[in-house]
């Protein structure tokens, strides 16, 4: 995929520093296209550059990061916010954020929310319809890095993803057979999100076929196919009651 266009709008000079480093060193993908310390540069930036990804402060010198949301009417990017404050959460849902990641920023989930962002937009890319991702989408055959080579497994045998260290595991559908990835999986997410699968958990992703029980708790709570369960965070649970309607899955 080509690379995603980003502005950063952050009014603290050590913040802004801070981010371009953490994304230069971490996520290859990431073009900065411009760095705004203010709201009004940012408004600017954004009608010129036209970016795919806004990494936005919200609490800025002359405005909000939602007042410089206001005055863009028809956005084509996704929003990341970036902020030290923790009560916003809400309102950055009602503006369609991506992620909302709390400073100091840690170095996964930035690399987490950006590949949310290109599996988004790789999917959007891929798919000609609705209606022909929802019928062809959910199994094709991928290759996989292991040790000794690749792994070539069919999506629609895979019930989940679970994180260890900083590798990933696949769980198969044939005998629950585990195949231990030399990728993160953030990586994973990046690559399957668009098959019909959701990341209910900093530590899991599932395959939404493979899903045998929702279970309506406080956070909620999912019991796959190989009667594993797994509860979904609390941050990730808007996400995962999306997924169910996107893909049919009542």
């Amino acid at each position: 995929m080509h690379s995603l266009r980003a502005i950063i709008v952050e009014d603290e000079p050590s913040g802004l520093e801070n981010l371009r480093w953490k994304l230069t060193s971490n996520c290859p993908e990431i073009e900065i296209v411009a760095e705004c310390p203010s709201g009004a540069e940012a408004i600017k930036a954004i009608k010129r550059h036209l970016p795919d990804i806004l990494f936005l402060d919200i609490m800025l010198g002359d405005m909000s990061g939602f007042d410089v949301l206001k005055e863009i009417k028809h956005p084509s990017f996704d929003v990341i916010f970036t902020t030290s404050y923790d009560d916003f959460a809400i309102e950055a849902i009602k503006n369609r954020a991506i992620d909302y990641l709390l400073k100091p920023i840690e170095i996964e989930e930035l690399m987490e929310s950006v590949a949310r962002v290109r599996a988004k937009r790789m999917q959007y890319a891929a798919a000609p319809s609705a209606s022909a991702q929802s019928s062809n989408v959910r199994s094709m055959k991928m290759g996989f890095p292991i040790s000794t080579g690749q792994m070539f497994i069919n999506t629609k045998d895979i019930i989940y993803a679970s994180a260890d260290d900083n590798v990933c595991i696949l769980t198969l559908a044939q005998d629950q057979e585990e195949v231990r990835l030399s990728k993160s999986l953030g990586w994973v997410e990046a690559k399957l999100e668009a098959y019909g699968f959701c990341r209910i958990h900093h530590s899991y992703l599932i395959n939404l076929s493979q899903m045998k029980e929702y279970i309506r708790n406080d956070g909620g709570y999912v019991v796959m196919n190989d009667g594993k369960g797994f509860s979904i965070s609390r941050r990730r649970k808007d996400d995962f009651l999306t997924a169910l309607t996107k893909w049919n899955i009542q």
